[in-house]
C-alpha cells in the first residue's frame, strides 16, 4: 500500500507520523533512495514491513527508479511517502485513492486550526489573539518558507507556553515573530560555546545584510527551540542518527546534524536560561525599547550563561 501526504508542509508531515504510528512503523523519515526504500520497506523478522520517505527535494531523475521500485512491492507492504507538492506526473501516478490532501487552511478555518491547536496544547487563549495570529499569517504560504508557514505559527504557540498567565494580547504581540532569518546556526553556536566576540562578529554580519533585530531574536528563538528538542530526543537515545534526527525535528539531514553536535554540547539549565532570556529579550524589543540594544543584550546574556555553566 503506497500513501501520498500532500497540501500544506506541516500537516502532511504531521498526519505521515500519525499514520505511521498506527502502523508501529518507525518515524524515521528515508532519503529517496529505492535500494534504501525497498530495505525498510521489507521489514525485520517480527517488525511490520513499510517505509516512510522524504519527496520534499526530489528530482524527475531521482523520482524515476524509485518509481520503478516501488511498482512491484507487494500490497502489503506499507510506503508513507511525504510530497507535499507533487509533480502532476506524480499526482497521476498516485491516483486518487493514494493521495491524502491536507490543504492549508484559510480565513475562518486557519482561526479555528490555531484555536483548536492552543486547547489541545493547555493555553488559555482567546479569540483576540487567534486573529491576531491568523492575520501574520495572512495568505502567505509556508511550502517554500517555513518561517512563514503553520510551522512558525506552532513555534510562536511553543513560545506562549513559557508565558506567565494570563496570556493577553498585548503579551502575544511583543513575543510573536514570524519572519526569523534563515542564517542564526552560526551565531547559536559561537553563543552556546561562550565566544563572546565572535558571536558579535556574527551578529555584525546579519545587521550589514538588512536583517532586522526582530528578525534575528526570531531565528535565535527557533534555533534555541530546535535545539532543546534536539537535546531531549538525544538524552532518550543518545545514538540518534542525523536521519531520525532530521524527522524528529522537522528540519534538513544536514541542519539535524549540525543541531545534534551542538545539543551534545549543552545541558538542560543553559537552554532553560537560554529560552527564558529570549523570551524576555524579544518582549523588551516589541515594547517600545531599542530592539538592537535587546538583541545585543540576549547575545552577550547567553554567552556569559555558557561560559559560567562550561567552567
Amino acid at each position: 500500500m503506497i500513501l501520498a501526504f500532500t497540501g500544506d508542509p506541516f500537516l502532511a508531515y504531521e498526519a505521515l507520523l500519525q499514520e505511521a504510528k498506527v502502523r508501529g512503523l518507525s518515524p524515521r523519515l528515508l532519503p529517496p533512495q529505492p535500494a534504501l526504500v525497498v530495505q525498510e520497506a521489507s521489514g525485520g523478522l517480527f517488525g511490520p514491513s513499510g517505509a516512510l520517505v522524504d519527496l520534499r527535494e526530489i528530482s524527475e531523475g531521482e523520482w524515476k527508479p524509485l518509481k520503478e521500485a516501488l511498482e512491484p512491492l507487494p500490497e502489503r507492504v506499507v510506503v508513507l511517502l511525504l510530497d507535499p507538492k507533487p509533480t502532476a506526473a506524480r499526482s497521476k501516478w498516485y491516483s486518487k485513492e493514494r493521495i491524502r490532501e491536507h490543504p492549508t487552511p484559510q480565513g475562518k478555518d486557519l482561526v479555528r486550526w490555531i484555536e483548536n491547536r492552543a486547547k489541545a496544547m493547555g493555553l488559555k487563549t482567546n479569540a483576540a489573539i487567534h486573529q491576531y495570529l491568523a492575520s501574520l499569517l495572512g495568505g502567505r504560504s509556508g511550502a517554500e518558507n517555513p518561517a512563514l508557514g503553520l510551522e512558525a505559527l506552532q513555534r510562536e504557540l511553543d513560545k506562549l507556553t513559557l508565558v506567565t498567565p494570563p496570556i493577553t494580547l498585548e503579551k502575544v504581540q511583543a513575543l510573536v515573530a514570524l519572519e526569523a532569518p534563515i542564517s542564526g546556526f552560526d551565531l547559536v553556536r559561537a553563543v552556546t560555546e561562550g565566544k563572546v566576540s565572535a558571536a558579535f562578529r556574527q551578529l555584525q554580519g546579519l545587521m550589514e545584510r538588512g536583517e532586522d533585530p526582530i528578525r534575528i531574536l526570531g531565528a535565535l528563538s527557533w534555533q534555541y527551540a530546535k535545539l532543546a528538542r534536539a537535546w531531549a530526543h538525544l538524552n532518550e537515545d543518545p545514538l540518534l542518527g542525523e536521519s531520525e534526527a532530521a524527522s524528529l525535528l522537522g528540519m534538513h539531514p544536514y541542519a539535524a546534524k549540525q543541531t545534534l553536535a551542538l545539543a551534545k554540547s549543552v545541558d538542560a539549565e543553559m537552554l532553560d536560561q537560554a529560552l527564558e532570556t529570549l523570551v524576555k529579550a524579544e518582549q523588551a524589543a516589541k515594547t517600545g525599547r531599542d530592539p538592537r540594544l535587546a538583541l545585543e543584550k540576549a547575545v552577550a546574556e547567553l554567552s556569559a550563561q555558557a561560559r559560567l555553566l562550561k567552567r
